[in-house]
């Protein structure tokens, strides 16, 4: 089954206008089109575009996914240069986590603070 841009917006959620910046950066090397260059996606496509949106969820540059897309078209022969870029991307991920872990804790401390004032939010604010 195929479907298109539209359809695989409604079915999966991801903005047609984003799905058309990933295609136009290259992101997608086994889409398919038709003589009036409409693009259908595949299962297999819908699969790749989640992933895609998983790592740009981490923050991963569109130039590595799309060398990442890349060596996956290229079939099991690349396996360990994309496992690389998946470590590399675990590693970025526990960091910000940590930051993150870490800002949520400055502001837990903060919100606190405030609450022991019990006084209201304006007020808070410039103390």
């Amino acid at each position: 089954m195929a479907y298109t841009i539209i359809e695989v917006e409604r079915k999966t959620g991801i903005p047609s206008t984003k799905i058309r910046f990933w295609i136009k950066k290259g992101l997608f090397p086994f889409l398919q089109s038709d003589h009036n260059n409409v693009r259908y996606f595949s299962k297999h496509d819908i699969e790749a575009l989640f992933w895609v949106e998983y790592l740009r969820e981490t923050k991963m540059n569109i130039k590595t996914i799309k060398l990442y897309m890349d060596l996956y078209a290229q079939g099991e022969s690349t396996n360990a240069q994309r496992k690389e870029i998946v470590r590399k991307q675990i590693e970025y991920v526990k960091a910000d986590l940590a930051k993150t872990q870490e800002i949520l804790r400055i502001l837990e401390k903060k919100y606190q603070h405030y609450e022991s004032l019990d006084c209201q939010p304006k007020q808070c604010l410039s103390k």
